[in-house]
């Protein structure tokens, strides 16, 4: 009996794909299977390849990886690679110049291995980066950590923030009005922030200096509502893509509620997939019961996504 193997890349931004590979297979006939891509402008091609163990009961993923010419990094380490099956998030480890994670296999041996794999080439950047655009980037980290020659303030309750109107207004359409036209903040050159806290919107501005969202020391949700806010889509893409890596049961619901309001079709889609393969267990948690009343529509929409993976 063949097997039947579905495979799908996305472009999240410069240096980001997303594959979702999905092989169903007769037990008795396969035990390992290959199929090669390519990343747009990244790879000449790229290996994957699944291999269950001896008893069954583990399947390791393994990827391999030609690069196009002039795009492979000095050090392979630079490159962070994200796999998952079911919710469960590993970060593949770099053996040999091959990438490998290792999965629990039993509950998909007669069904296939659903994978959803993240290549993130952009990790440890400044590797990649040219010399010139590297003294850029230290320039305006520099101004980022002293402020000096800051000309404008955003007040908090608990805080204050100084920035520079030119950076800023680059790096957000939103500030760029702001401080532009005859706004209140133009004459002032200091702007009052009710509904973001303090260190959110410090993420936020830093991210406009540096390109770095730095989401280990920060609440990724209330980031990207922030940078939805303010209008910046790669600050948002990034929370998306982090959000969505990180899945849980717990988190789904209140994931699918934040796309919808937030507009973000990755997050959208990758929790979709991801509650569609926990339908049984989510539909009977008390999120999604409040969800189906307060967004009705959203829940119609989650559930035909559902019954339409089941069957």
């Amino acid at each position: 009996m063949a097997s039947a193997s579905v495979c799908s890349v996305q472009k999240i931004r410069e240096g980001i794909f997303k594959i979702s590979w999905v092989n169903s297979k007769n037990s008795y006939y396969q035990q390992s299977y290959s199929q090669k891509v390519v990343l747009q402008e990244m790879t000449e091609s790229c290996q994957l390849s699944y291999a269950l163990s001896q008893n069954q009961q583990e399947v390791v993923l393994e990827i391999e990886i030609l690069f196009a010419q002039a795009k492979k990094p000095k050090n392979l380490n630079a490159i962070r690679i994200l796999a998952s099956m079911d919710g469960i998030n590993q970060t593949m480890k770099l053996e040999n110049s091959k990438w490998l994670a290792t999965f629990k296999s039993h509950r998909y041996w007669e069904d296939g291995f659903p994978f959803e794999i993240v290549f993130d080439f952009t990790y440890g950047s400044t590797i990649l980066l040219k010399k010139e655009s590297q003294h850029v980037l230290n320039h305006l980290l520099n101004l980022w950590n002293t402020r000096n020659l800051a000309d404008i303030t955003f007040k908090f309750k608990d805080k204050t923030i100084q920035a520079h109107s030119l950076i800023v207004a680059s790096g957000s359409p939103v500030l760029d009005a702001m401080f532009k036209h005859n706004f209140k903040e133009k004459e002032e050159k200091t702007a009052i922030i009710h509904d973001i806290q303090s260190e959110v919107f410090e993420h936020l501005l830093r991210f406009i200096y540096t390109g770095d969202a730095d989401l280990d020391n920060i609440n990724v949700a209330r980031l990207i509502v922030a940078a939805d806010k303010y209008g910046m889509d790669a600050l948002k893409d990034e929370c998306a893509l982090r959000l969505s890596q990180d899945l849980t049961i717990e988190t789904a619901t209140r994931n699918l509620i934040l796309s919808h309001l937030q507009n973000s079709s990755l997050l959208y889609q990758s929790t979709l997939d991801f509650m569609s393969k926990n339908a049984k267990v989510i539909c009977s948690r008390k999120d999604w019961m409040e969800l189906l009343k307060k967004y009705p529509e959203l829940g119609f929409s989650a559930m035909q996504k559902m019954v339409q993976t089941l069957q």
